[in-house]
């Protein structure tokens, strides 16, 4: 069975729209365009040299992903509450809005092999299973499953304490070294989408963690569930120098 094809003019403006799209959405993302109403559509068509049609299409577009949102009879307003978060040390999220934890459930019990394998432990040993939500101005932002080695069980359920995870461990006199942190796309489970406020199914993203203080040894082994739509990472990347070519090869 063979596309519908579109009309080429349907097309160059379905084209038009995304581009509008994806500048604005740039623009919202790094506050160009501040939170509040939007510029006028006869605002944005002077700006992106753009028909009225194709502006309305780019705010359909970013409507769908929750970016804008339209009230009758007041406009059409920013409504995106994402959080920065460069990937360049090791931080919570960068914003001056309220950041919390909420303890759901901590447990004990026998560290599974890949769990042991990370934490250092020894076949049988035991850890701490702590599930957790972190907030942002009572927003959840991600939910997280948390293997700790035992000893550390009563420094970690001081989390409602903090505004950033990390410093749970500063707090009791531990210093931060490296954390090794694989990011991938998934879907919300319904453990995951009951305390995200998403569907089951919905698109977010895992952060694997494994946490180690100055010294190298494991602080914690953890997945943490990230609404994707309230977080933008921020990664500069220097090209790294090629290496010369052996002489005489072409």
């Amino acid at each position: 069975m063979s596309a519908t094809r579109l009309d080429p003019r349907t097309t160059r403006r379905q084209a038009a729209a995304r581009r509008v799209r994806d500048l604005m959405r740039s623009a919202i993302i790094h506050k160009e365009i501040e939170a509040g109403v939007l510029p006028s559509e006869t605002e944005l068509m002077l700006s992106f040299s753009t028909s009225r049609q194709v502006i309305r299409d780019a705010l359909h577009l970013l409507r769908a992903e929750g970016l804008v949102q339209r009230i009758p009879g007041n406009g059409t307003f920013v409504s995106a509450s994402k959080v920065d978060h460069p990937v360049d040390h090791l931080h919570g999220p960068a914003t001056s809005r309220r950041v919390s934890h909420r303890i759901l459930d901590v447990t004990t019990d026998v560290a599974a092999p890949r769990v042991a394998d990370r934490l250092g432990l020894a076949a049988g040993d035991r850890c701490a299973i702590v599930d957790y939500v972190a907030a942002i101005d009572d927003e959840p932002y991600y939910v997280c499953t948390a293997y700790v080695p035992v000893p550390l069980t009563a420094i970690v359920e001081q989390a409602p304490l903090v505004d950033e995870w990390y410093s749970v461990y500063e707090r009791a006199g531990i210093q931060m070294g490296i954390s090794d942190i694989h990011i991938e796309a998934t879907l919300a489970d319904e453990f995951a989408a009951s305390h995200l406020g998403v569907e089951t199914g919905a698109p977010i993203l895992l952060f694997e963690r494994l946490l180690r203080d100055q010294n190298g040894n494991p602080l914690e082994y953890a997945f943490n569930r990230v609404r994707g739509d309230r977080i933008t990472l921020q990664i500069k990347q220097p090209r790294r120098r090629r290496r010369p070519e052996p002489e005489g090869k072409a």
